[in-house]
C-alpha cells in the first residue's frame, strides 16, 4: 500500500538542487544518483522544509500535495532525512545523516565503487571540518564541549566494565567500515548504549561481551569513554572496535595533529624479554608499527643460528592492549602512564 500521495518522480529542477546542496548539505557530485538515496515525496518534502526551517505534520502533509499516512514520516525519519523534535514536528536532517544510515542498513553496493569511495572521502572531510573545534581544545589542553566520542583507548577488561554498566546495549554496524572499506576485518561490533532511530538490535549484555572478545580476537582496537559517572547506568555513549584503516576518530586525530590525545593514550605496553618466545604476534597485531620483528640484534641458537630479535618503540606505542591479549605467552602487559587515569 502506498504511504505518501506520490508514486511519480520528481525533477531535479533549480529548487530541486537548491535545498539539496544548500540546507540538506548534500555535495554536488551526488545528484545525478540522488534518486538511489532519496524517494520522490522525501525530495519534496526536503525542498518544503528548506525554505520554512520546521513545519507542524499537517502542513507537512500539504508540502505533498495530498494526504499522507503518518507512516511516511515515521519511515522518513528512520531513514534520516527529518528530525522530529516532537511527535507533531519534522525539521529538515541532513544529508551526511542520511548517508550515513542508507550505507549502514540500505543499499551501498548500488553505486559505482569510485562514487562510493568519493563519498567515504566527502564523510571524512567533512567529519575532520565537524570536529577541528573540539580536537583544537583538545590541543590547547581543555576539556572539549560538547564531550568528544572515542574519547580514549579501553583495555578490554575496562571496555567489559563500561558494558557491564549500560543499562541497554544495542548492535550496530560500524559506520567507519561501511562507509570506507579499507579492511575486512568484522564490522558488526559497534555496541551502543542508546538505540539512535530505532535501527540497532538489543543485546544482552552476555553476547555484548562475546562480540567485543571477538572484536579483539579480530584485531579490532576498543575506545570508549571512563569518566562517565560511577554511579549511574550508562543510557548514552558506546563502546567501539576500531581498525587504524577505516576509523573515522582515527584518521581525523591524524590529520588533526592529535593523534595520542584523541583517542587518549593512556598505556604504555611492557614486555618481558625473558617470557618472550620470539613468535611475532604482538607485532603483527599491533596497528601502529610500535612492534617488528628482525634477525638484526637476535641472540645465538645452540646450532649456530640467529635468532629473531624483538623492538618496541614506545613512541609509538597507542595503549590499546592489542599486543597483550594477543601474546601466548603472557610476556606483555600494560603500563599506566604518569598522570593516565588506569579506568575502571
Amino acid at each position: 500500500m502506498a504511504t505518501t500521495a506520490h508514486d511519480d518522480d520528481i525533477a531535479l529542477g533549480p529548487a530541486v538542487r537548491e535545498a539539496l546542496t544548500g540546507a540538506f548539505g548534500a555535495p554536488e557530485f551526488v545528484l545525478p544518483w540522488i534518486e538511489r538515496l532519496l524517494e520522490p515525496d522525501e525530495l519534496r518534502l526536503i525542498v518544503a522544509l528548506a525554505a520554512s526551517g520546521m513545519l507542524l505534520l499537517p502542513a507537512a502533509a500539504a508540502a505533498l500535495g495530498g494526504p499522507v499516512s503518518p507512516a511516511f514520516f515515521e519511515r522518513a525519519a528512520r531513514r534520516a532525512v527529518i528530525g522530529r523534535p516532537t511527535p507533531e514536528v519534522v525539521v529538515l536532517a541532513d544529508f551526511a545523516s542520511r548517508l550515513e544510515i542508507w550505507t549502514l542498513f540500505e543499499g551501498p553496493k548500488d553505486l559505482p565503487r569510485d562514487l562510493r569511495e568519493r563519498l567515504a572521502e566527502w564523510q571524512l572531510a567533512r567529519y575532520i571540518d565537524d570536529k577541528r573545534p573540539q580536537v583544537e581544545a583538545l590541543l590547547a589542553g581543555q576539556r572539549p564541549e560538547p564531550g568528544i566520542e572515542n574519547a580514549e583507548y579501553l583495555l578490554l577488561h575496562e571496555a567489559e566494565a563500561l558494558v557491564a554498566r549500560a543499562a541497554h546495549v544495542y548492535l550496530w554496524p560500524c559506520d567507519c567500515r561501511a562507509a570506507m572499506e579499507r579492511c575486512r576485518k568484522p564490522s558488526l561490533v559497534c555496541l551502543r548504549f542508546d538505540n539512535d532511530r530505532g535501527l540497532g538490535w538489543e543485546i544482552s549484555h552476555e553476547r555484548a561481551f562475546t562480540v567485543l572478545r571477538d572484536a579483539d580476537r579480530h584485531g579490532l582496537m576498543h575506545t570508549g569513554e571512563t569518566a562517565a559517572a560511577d554511579d549511574e547506568p550508562l543510557t548514552r555513549g558506546a563502546v567501539c572496535n576500531c581498525c587504524a584503516d577505516c576509523c573515522f576518530p582515527q584518521l581525523a586525530s591524524e590529520a588533526l595533529g592529535a593523534a595520542r590525545l584523541w583517542p587518549r593514550v593512556r598505556y604504555v605496553a611492557a614486555r618481558d624479554p625473558a617470557a618472550c618466545t620470539l613468535c611475532g604476534r604482538c607485532a603483527r597485531r599491533c596497528p601502529f608499527g610500535a612492534f617488528s620483528v628482525g634477525r638484526d640484534g637476535g641472540g645465538q641458537s645452540a646450532a649456530g643460528r640467529r635468532s629473531p630479535a624483538v623492538t618496541f618503540r614506545a613512541d609509538l606505542c597507542r595503549g590499546c592492549g592489542l599486543c597483550a591479549t594477543g601474546c601466548p605467552a603472557g610476556a606483555i602487559a600494560m603500563a599506566p602512564l604518569p598522570g593516565a587515569a588506569a579506568g575502571r
